[in-house]
This record gives structure tokens, C-alpha cells and sequence, in this order.
């Protein structure tokens, strides 16, 4: 049991886990632009070439010898060889069909001259004939058949085989 006073309790801060990680975070980030900052700024300075080791004359490279212009040969391009077929083509396919058109006009010139030769021999062949007069004392009278009429039948599609 407790006496009648109790003690005073010392008031301490306590550390949470999350403000240590905080406190690391925000010193990794300083540290990262830090780095970044050098960085550029080292990136900023132009470095020059360093002098080369001796001090003599550069070497010369001797040029080239200069080659002669070529002279183009005879090429036959393959583009002017295929338009020379293509007008020879051009010009078969014309010529071919004027004979096809030729041969066309004189057959329909030798239709048309069998066709004039046909009404000819018919107008000849038309001769009026004359006709036998007709008997008036014994007029034509079609006579009854003597055959049976024909009955009628209902078809009857239900007996058609297949």
C-alpha cells in the first residue's frame, strides 16, 4: 500500500521509430542534392585536351593520288528497254484491232448484201397466185368430231413416288 505521498514522475520525451526513419530520410535526401549540386557543377567546368607527351611536328598525312573520271559505259537502262517493248506492244494491239475492226465492217457489209438478196428472191417468190373461188352452192360446215369428250380427272399429289 501506498504511503500518503506519492513520487513525482519525471516527464521524459519519448522517441517514436517513425521520426528516427524521418530524420534519416530527410539526411539522405540533403546528402543526394549535395552530390547532385557537385555534379553539375563539376559538369560546368570544360576540361581541355592535354598537350601531347612530345613537342615535335604533327605527322602529315600524304593525300590520296586522284583518280581519273569515269567514262560512262553503254548501260541500257531497263526502264527505256521496257518502254520500247511496251510501244512495240502498244502498236500489235493497235494494228490488231484495226484488223479486227476490217474484218467486222466486211462481214457486216456481206450480211447486209445476203440479207438484200434474201428480200429479193422473196419479193420475187411473192408473185400473187390466184386463189380458187370459194363453192357457194355447198358452204364449208365444220362437221362434230366423232370422238369422246375428254372428263375432266382431280390430280392427286399424295401417291406421287419420289
Amino acid at each position: 500500500m501506498h504511503s500518503g505521498k506519492s513520487k513525482c514522475t519525471c516527464l521524459q520525451p519519448f522517441a517514436l521509430r517513425t521520426e528516427e526513419r524521418g530524420a534519416k530520410k530527410k539526411h539522405e535526401f540533403t546528402r543526394k542534392l549535395a552530390r547532385m549540386f557537385a555534379e553539375e557543377q563539376r559538369m560546368r567546368i570544360p576540361v581541355a585536351q592535354r598537350l601531347p607527351w612530345t613537342t615535335d611536328e604533327p605527322q602529315t598525312l600524304p593525300k590520296p593520288p586522284v583518280k581519273e573520271n569515269t567514262v560512262p559505259l553503254g548501260i541500257h537502262l531497263f526502264s527505256d528497254v521496257r518502254a520500247c517493248e511496251r510501244a512495240k506492244f502498244d502498236e500489235y494491239v493497235a494494228a490488231k484491232f484495226l484488223l479486227m475492226e476490217q474484218e467486222m465492217r466486211e462481214h457486216e457489209r456481206l450480211q447486209q448484201i445476203a440479207e438484200q438478196e434474201e428480200i429479193k428472191r422473196m419479193r420475187s417468190e411473192m408473185v400473187p397466185h390466184a386463189q380458187l373461188m370459194p363453192y357457194f352452192d355447198r358452204p364449208f360446215m365444220p362437221k362434230r368430231s366423232s370422238k369422246h369428250l375428254t372428263i375432266p380427272k382431280e390430280p392427286s399429289f399424295s401417291n406421287v413416288s419420289r
